[in-house]
């Protein structure tokens, strides 16, 4: 043995089972613990991103989403042939395309507009019209497209 260690006695038996109860309640609450993190972190995620349902609904309300986008977002809107500009829409059912697009380059081309993110002008900012969760709620909709 080295230079100041002392050699320890082996616990009783009545001492290794209440140390052993000890350990087991400590690995316990942390499984717990970290179970409702993750479950209340869910839950706080979802919440951000919002419902995708008050979304749909949203989506139908609000003037041009789907008279530009089409009612399943695929682009075909019955309005973009009246228009005068060409313009270019993408399926929002499209997995590959829109897996290159983040939720915040979604809610801010929906609150700025096309123009403002060197899109189309035909793109309106709805900045004014809806708040921050009904964007989230547009946001999740859209996604929900591509599923």
């Amino acid at each position: 043995m080295g230079k100041g260690m002392s050699r320890r006695k082996p616990l009783s038996g009545e001492k290794r089972y209440s140390m052993r109860a000890h350990i087991t309640r400590k690995m316990f609450y942390t499984a717990v613990l970290g179970f409702l993190g993750v479950f209340f972190l869910a839950e706080h995620q979802a919440a951000a991103q919002g419902n995708a349902e008050a979304g749909a609904r949203l989506y139908k309300e609000v003037e041009n989403c789907k008279e530009c986008h089409g009612d399943g977002g695929k682009g075909d809107g019955f309005i973009l042939p009246l228009l005068k500009v060409k313009v270019e829409m993408h399926s929002w059912t499209d997995k590959a395309f829109m897996s290159e697009l983040t939720d915040e380059y979604l809610a801010e081309i929906i609150t700025k507009g096309g123009e403002a993110l060197g899109k189309s002008e035909v793109m309106l900012q709805y900045s004014d019209k809806l708040n921050e969760q009904q964007v989230k709620d547009l946001v999740a909709f859209i996604r929900s497209l591509a599923r």
